[in-house]
């Protein structure tokens, strides 16, 4: 059975021995729409770098002492987590699987940029000890050590496993494969990857529980839907009759755009425009020239870099696309790539750019504060 979109996230505490059952699912978009990593590794073989994992674990000891758990498999956790608590902090991950934390992980892997950002955005950036090559941003993230593309095949387990991790935080859609090898392993982990700003700000409080910065999460999450209200409340007053169709650009080799349940889709939607697939029957689905020229949009959307630097130029080259109303009129706009692509702290960024160029008249600069520093 498909995981259902809006699965909330809950992090409570609460005593042992209460069970869920992890469904199984997958979403069509499996990798970060930035491929630009150029972070090298052997394909997983699980003959032979199985058994190099095996003399990791044992050379760097991973019998430690305990310091979170699953319901199925136990966790293993730092040198650096010595007290452990009668009272367990017990989230549920996007897979419902429940997680058990009795102390406060303190060497944490993010693996993807949404999820490093998330984190740093909340406070927890020291706790982190790798991240994906993809991983840019805050620039204190260039200083971690790299397990990997963040792609599921372009991950080195032992590099994972030799950071002594005692917390991985996945992608719960492309990462299923290996968080059961972390389960082998001893090591916990959590399946996230939120879809839409409910669904992140959710993430956002919990990972600021499991972190031990609950403060500084809710103090994300209130300045971000102060900041949403105040950009949604400005798209209102834009009549009907002057919002305009967009086609979102996801990917160019194949040509990819975002559908319903995406969180580009909700962002085209919040910043007051029609996407012209929003009948799709994917998150990402693939279309053609043909169907984009046929529903001449008002406007063309890319964000910065596919897998090279996007350019207006080359669009035009596409059969058809030079009768285009958005090419005719000039409307093709290119937002950053980074703030778009992740569904992280910097989307709204990305929200309020598109609301900028496409609604140039909509003034927006008195009435939108920025995130406060935390």
């Amino acid at each position: 059975m498909s995981l259902k979109r809006g699965l909330t996230l809950s992090g409570r505490w609460k005593n042992a021995g209460e069970t869920t059952r992890p469904p199984k699912g997958q979403t069509p978009f499996q990798t970060e729409p930035n491929q630009n990593a150029s972070f090298v590794t052997r394909k997983w073989s699980p003959q032979i770098s199985f058994g190099l994992l095996l003399i990791v674990a044992v050379t760097l000891g991973c019998t430690v002492s305990l310091g979170c758990k699953r319901q199925v498999a136990t966790g293993s956790a730092s040198s650096a987590i010595q007290n452990s608590s009668p009272s367990e902090l017990v989230v549920s991950d996007r897979m419902q699987r429940e997680v058990r934390f009795s102390s406060t992980p303190q060497r944490i892997i993010s693996l993807t940029p949404a999820t490093t950002e998330l984190m740093f955005a909340i406070g927890a950036g020291s706790q982190l000890v790798g991240v994906t090559a993809n991983c840019n941003y805050p620039v204190e993230a260039s200083t971690l050590a790299r397990v990997g593309g963040g792609t599921l095949e372009s991950l080195s387990r032992e590099t994972i496993v030799s950071l002594r991790p005692d917390l991985v935080l996945c992608k719960w859609d492309n990462h299923q494969p290996l968080m059961t090898m972390l389960d082998q392993f001893k090591i916990s982990s959590l399946a996230i990857g939120s879809e839409t700003l409910d669904e992140f700000f959710v993430e956002a409080t919990m990972l600021g529980r499991v972190t031990g910065h609950v403060a500084e999460a809710e103090k994300l999450v209130t300045n971000m839907k102060q900041r949403l209200d105040a950009l949604t409340a400005r798209v209102k007053l834009i009549p009907e009759s002057r919002r305009r169709t967009v086609f979102y650009e996801v990917w160019d080799e194949p040509l990819m755009t975002a559908g319903p349940g995406s969180f580009i889709d909700e962002v085209l939607r919040l910043a007051g425009m029609q996407n012209i697939f929003n009948d799709a029957i994917s998150s990402y689905p693939s279309v053609s020239d043909e169907v984009v020229v046929s529903r001449n949009p008002d406007v063309i959307l890319s964000p910065s870099t596919h897998a090279s630097q996007v350019s207006v130029e080359k669009m035009l080259q596409r059969q058809g696309w030079s009768e285009v109303k958005a090419m005719k009129e000039k409307q093709v706009f290119i937002v950053d790539g980074d703030q778009i692509s992740r569904c992280g702290p910097r989307l709204l960024d990305a929200l309020e750019e598109m609301i900028r160029v496409v609604y140039p008249d909509a003034k927006l600069q008195a009435l939108i504060p920025k995130e406060e520093s935390l």
